[in-house]
C-alpha cells in the first residue's frame, strides 16, 4: 500500500505538464518563449495586484455583503412577481402582507450595503496589514468603530430620505468606499505610530479595553480631520459628498448623446469596475442617471432613443455583471469537472435573479486573467447587438420598467411588450455562451496543468521523510497544499465508496517452481475529479488525517475478501500480501484488528502476508514487535519490504518475526561484478541462513532475469512478468501461468 512505484502511465501523465506552456497568454498564443514570458508577466502582475491588501479588503467586503444582496434580490424579485395579473386570484390582504415583507427585506438588505462596506473594509484592512509581531497592534474592531464614525460625519444628511440614499447600495456606495479607504488608511497609519498612542499595559480586565484606549489619540485625530473636511464643505456651500462623487463619476460622459458608442463605453467601464472588485452598476449609477436625463430630453424634442432604463439590465447583465449566465451555460457544456459543475448549478439559482456573487468569488472571476477578456467584452458585444437590433426596428424599444431581478427571456418580453425582445435575449445569451466557451476550455487546461504539477509535488513529499507540523502533505504551501487539503477532505468519504478505493494485484512468481506463488494487493484511488491518485499520496493523506488505521483495515478486508472469492480457482497456498503503514503498527490493538478481519472474512491466516517497510524496523517499539509476534504465531506471514536500502541491521532482523525479505528495486540495476551484485548475493545467502524467502522487486527488463537467477534468486515481482491487474485479469494470469520457464 505504501511502497509501490508510480506506474509508467502516471509518470508520463505527471511529467508532461512540466513542458507545458505557462498559463494565460501561452494558452492563447502557443508554446513559444515569447508566449511563456508574456504569460508569466501577466499572471505575476495580476497576482501581485490581487494580493495588494487594498484589493483583498475590497473582495472580502463584497463577499460580506453577499447574504444581504442575495436576500434583497430574491425579495425584489418576489415583489416584482406580485404585480403580475395572476396574483389577483389570491386574497388582497395576503398580497399586501407579502409586499410589505418584501419591502422590509429590500430596505433592510440593500439599504445597509454602504454600512457593510465601511465596517467590512476597515476591519479587513486592519487584519490584513497587521501582524502578530507588531509593536503597535491595532484591533480591527477599533478600526471599524472609527471609520464608521468618519462615514457618518462626512455624509450626515439632514433628512430621513437623505439617510436612506446615503446608506443604499446605489447612491451611497461610492461615498462609502471613498470614506472607508481614506479613513482606514489614515487611522491605521496614525495608530501604528508611537506619537499617536497611549502606553497602557495591562489596562482593564478585558484586553479590548486597553486596545481601544491606546489608539484613542489616533482615533481622535482621524475624526477631527474628517469633521474638518465636512465643515469646510458646508462653509463653502458645496454639495454633499455623494453629490460631488456622482458629478465626478458622470463627468466623462457629460454632454454625450445617447448612441451605440455611449452604450458600449458605459458597459465597458462598468465591467472594468466589476473586474477590479468594485460594484460596477452602483458605482456608475450617476452615469446611468445622466444618460436617462439625456434620453428624456431627446424624447421631449421628438427624437426616439434606443437606450432606456431597462435596456442595460435586460440586454447586458444576464445572470449579473459579466453576463455570467452565459458563463454558467458554457461551464455546464464544456467543463466536466464535478466541483466546477456543482458551482455552476449553485450559481444558476442566484443567476436567475441576476445575482452573480457566488461565481465572482467561487470561480473566481474578479482579477482572474483567464476570464478578463470575456468578462469585460461580452456584455459590450451583447449591448451593441441589442442596440443594432432595436435601432433597425427588429425589436421594439424597451420602454416598460422591469425589475432588474427579472430573468431572461421573461424580462425581454415584459420590457418590449413583444416576443421579439425575448428572442433577442435568447440570441445574445447564445452568443455570450459561445464566446465564453474557448476561455472555459483554456481554464480547464490550465487547471489540469496546475493540478498535475501540484500532484507531482505531493508525490515527492509523500515519498520523503520530511514532516511539517506533524504532517507530510496538508501543511504544504501553494497549490500543492490546497490540493492536499481538498483530497484530505475527500479521502474519508472515499473510504465508504468501494468504486473509488479499490485494489489491483501484482503477481509474484517463482521460476524454480514455475508458478505464481502470491500476489501483492495494491491500493488504488480513482478520484472523481483528479483521476488516479498515486498510492503514496493516498497513504500520506490518510496518515495526516489520522485515518490510516481505517484505510489499512479497509485494504486488508478487500484483499481477504478477494482471496476468499478466488477460492479453489487458484493454488491452495497462494498468498495475498498487504502493505502496512508504520503508523498502523503504533496501534496497541493492531494484531486484534487484523485477526478480527481474517475471522470476519473467513480467510486462513496462513494465506495472508503483511509487508512492513525497512524504515519501520529502524527503531521497533516493544508493542509493535509484540503485535507482529502474536500475528505470526496465529499463522500470518510477515515480510520486510524495501530490504537493502541501508537502514536495517542484523539486530533488527533477529528481533523481528520475519518470513520474507523483499529486495529493494534500487538494487536491481546491476552490472557484472558491481557492488549491487555483491549485496544481492549476500542478501540471498543471509535469507537462506535465516530461513527466509527472498523476493526481488522491480524486475522490468528481460536481461535482468538471467543475472538474478545466476545470483541465486528464484522469486520475482515486476513488470517483466505482469503489471498490477484487476481481480479478473489477475485470476486469468494465475491460471495461464501454471508453468513459468526461466
Amino acid at each position: 500500500m505504501t511502497n509501490e512505484p508510480i506506474a509508467e502511465e502516471n509518470r508520463v501523465r505527471l511529467a508532461t505538464p512540466q513542458s507545458a506552456p505557462a498559463p494565460f497568454a501561452a494558452a492563447l498564443l502557443g508554446d513559444g518563449l515569447f508566449a511563456r514570458r508574456l504569460s508569466n508577466t501577466i499572471v505575476d502582475a495580476m497576482g501581485r495586484f490581487a494580493a495588494w491588501p487594498l484589493m483583498v479588503a475590497l473582495r472580502r467586503t463584497l463577499l460580506l455583503s453577499l447574504p444581504l444582496v442575495l436576500v434583497g434580490a430574491f425579495a425584489h424579485f418576489v415583489n416584482a412577481l406580485v404585480s403580475f395579473p395572476f396574483v389577483g386570484a389570491f386574497p388582497a390582504e395576503a398580497v399586501e402582507a407579502l409586499r410589505a415583507l418584501c419591502a422590509t427585506l429590500v430596505g433592510g438588505t440593500f439599504g445597509l450595503v454602504a454600512l457593510v462596506v465601511v465596517a467590512g473594509f476597515s476591519h479587513s484592512l486592519a487584519t490584513l496589514t497587521g501582524a502578530r509581531a507588531d509593536r503597535y497592534p491595532v484591533s480591527p474592531a477599533s478600526a471599524s468603530v472609527v471609520v464608521l464614525s468618519c462615514f457618518f460625519i462626512v455624509v450626515a444628511p439632514e433628512t430621513m430620505e437623505g439617510w436612506k440614499a446615503a446608506l443604499s447600495s446605489s447612491r451611497g456606495l461610492p461615498s462609502a468606499l471613498v470614506v472607508a479607504i481614506s479613513a482606514s488608511y489614515l487611522f491605521l497609519f496614525l495608530a501604528r505610530r508611537p506619537w499617536f498612542r497611549l502606553r497602557l499595559q495591562g489596562f482593564g480586565a478585558d484586553p479590548l479595553v486597553g486596545d481601544l484606549f491606546s489608539v484613542l489619540p489616533a482615533g481622535m485625530v482621524t475624526l477631527i480631520v474628517f469633521a474638518t473636511v465636512r465643515q469646510i464643505q458646508v462653509s463653502l456651500g458645496g454639495p454633499d459628498l455623494a453629490t460631488t462623487l456622482s458629478a465626478a463619476i458622470s463627468a466623462p460622459f457629460a454632454g454625450a448623446e445617447p448612441s451605440a458608442p455611449l452604450a458600449a463605453a458605459y458597459v465597458l467601464v462598468r465591467q472594468l469596475v466589476w473586474f477590479l472588485g468594485g460594484h460596477g452598476s452602483n458605482m456608475l449609477a450617476p452615469v446611468m442617471e445622466q444618460m436617462m436625463a439625456s434620453v428624456d430630453e431627446t424624447t421631449v424634442t421628438g427624437a426616439a432613443s434606443v437606450i432606456s432604463w431597462s435596456f442595460f439590465p435586460i440586454y447586458s447583465a444576464y445572470g449579473g455583471s459579466g453576463s455570467t449566465l452565459c458563463l454558467i451555460i458554457a461551464l455546464l457544456y464544456a467543463d466536466k469537472e464535478p466541483a466546477i459543475r456543482r458551482l455552476a448549478w449553485l450559481s444558476l439559482l442566484s443567476a436567475l435573479v441576476n445575482v452573480n456573487e457566488p461565481l465572482l468569488f467561487g470561480l473566481p472571476l474578479i482579477l482572474n486573467p483567464i476570464y478578463a477578456i470575456p468578462f469585460i467584452l461580452i456584455p459590450v458585444v451583447q449591448s451593441l447587438i441589442a442596440y443594432a437590433a432595436t435601432a433597425a426596428g427588429f425589436v421594439p424599444v424597451a420602454t416598460e420598467a422591469v425589475s432588474w431581478t427579472m430573468p431572461a427571456p421573461l424580462s425581454g418580453y415584459l420590457a418590449t411588450g413583444s416576443s421579439a425582445g425575448a428572442f433577442l435575449q435568447v440570441l445574445t445569451v447564445a452568443v455570450g455562451a459561445g464566446l465564453y466557451l474557448p476561455f472555459v476550455r483554456i481554464a480547464r487546461r490550465l487547471r489540469m496543468i496546475a493540478n498535475a504539477k501540484a500532484m507531482q509535488t505531493l508525490v515527492t513529499a509523500s515519498e520523503s521523510d520530511e514532516v511539517v507540523h506533524g504532517h507530510r502533505l496538508i501543511d504544504l504551501q501553494g497549490t500543492a497544499g490546497d490540493l492536499a487539503n481538498v483530497l484530505a477532505r475527500d479521502i474519508a468519504d472515499a473510504l465508504g465508496e468501494t468504486d473509488q478505493l479499490f485494489l489491483q494485484y501484482q503477481p509474484q512468481v517463482c521460476v524454480e517452481e514455475c508458478r505464481v506463488f502470491g500476489v501483492e494487493a495494491l491500493l488504488r484511488w480513482d478520484h472523481e475529479v483528479y483521476g488516479r491518485i498515486p498510492p503514496s499520496v493516498t497513504v500520506a493523506l490518510a496518515e495526516d488525517m489520522r485515518i490510516i488505521d481505517r484505510l489499512g483495515e479497509h485494504v486488508l478486508r478487500l484483499a481477504c475478501r478477494q482471496r476468499v472469492a478466488w477460492g479453489t480457482s487458484v493454488p491452495d497456498d497462494l498468498i495475498v500480501s498487504v502493505n502496512v503503514s508504520p503508523l498502523q503498527l503504533r496501534d496497541a490493538d493492531f494484531d486484534l484488528r487484523v485477526l478480527r478481519v481474517l475471522a470476519e472474512e473467513k480467510l486462513d491466516p496462513h494465506l495472508v502476508e503483511l509487508e512492513i517497510t525497512e524504515s519501520t524496523s529502524l527503531a521497533p517499539a516493544v508493542q509493535s514487535i509484540g503485535a507482529l509476534l502474536r500475528l505470526r504465531n496465529a499463522g500470518v506471514r510477515i515480510a520486510l519490504d524495501d530490504f537493502g536500502m541501508g537502514h536495517t541491521s542484523l539486530h533488527y532482523l533477529r528481533e523481528l518475526p520475519l518470513d520474507t525479505l523483499k529486495i529493494d528495486r534500487s538494487l536491481t540495476f546491476t552490472s557484472q561484478g558491481d557492488l549491487n551484485e555483491h549485496v544481492i548475493r549476500s542478501i540471498v545467502a543471509l535469507s537462506r541462513t535465516l530461513g527466509l524467502r527472498a523476493v526481488v522487486e522491480g524486475i522490468e527488463q528481460p536481461d535482468q532475469l538471467p543475472r538474478f537467477i545466476d545470483l541465486g534468486c528464484a522469486r520475482f515481482q515486476g513488470y517483466l512478468f505482469s503489471r498490477p491487474l484487476e481481480s479478473g485479469p489477475c485470476l486469468d494470469y494465475i491460471r495461464a501461468n501454471t508453468g513459468i520457464a526461466a
